[in-house]
């Protein structure tokens, strides 16, 4: 896995930064870790936390010795279209695009964080 890939769904999560930072006391009412695993070509490209206790969106790995509490693992074009709203969330579960391990639920509360306005 190399940070050095540019993905199109690095747009999505610069989003969720933003949206994050505007907004901590929303982000960290969620009050989990998830870790997203962006696949290219069938294998992992590049790993996003969004940590929404302590109000951090970065890339690479869970930091500080954590786990996350859901790891999802969905292929760069399915996270565009995830975001731009094309592509619904229990769909993409269903026919395997997006596949989720952990704590299935919270997954639920991430919707708000996901949407995107933004042209990708």
């Amino acid at each position: 896995m190399t940070a050095a890939v540019d993905l199109q769904s690095d747009a999505v999560f610069a989003g969720i930064k933003d949206r994050v930072a505007e907004n901590e006391a929303k982000a960290k009412a969620i009050n989990a870790v998830f870790l997203y695993k962006i696949t290219s070509g069938g294998k992992v490209a590049k790993e996003w936390v969004l940590d929404l206790k302590n109000a951090k969106v970065y890339e690479g790995p869970v930091q500080g010795g954590g786990k996350a509490d859901t790891t999802m693992t969905i292929a760069d074009g399915d996270m565009i279209e995830l975001a731009l709203g094309k592509l619904q969330p229990q769909t993409a579960f269903m026919k395997g695009k997006l596949k989720i391990a952990g704590n299935i639920m919270l997954a639920q509360k991430l919707a708000p964080l996901l949407k995107t306005e933004a042209k990708l």
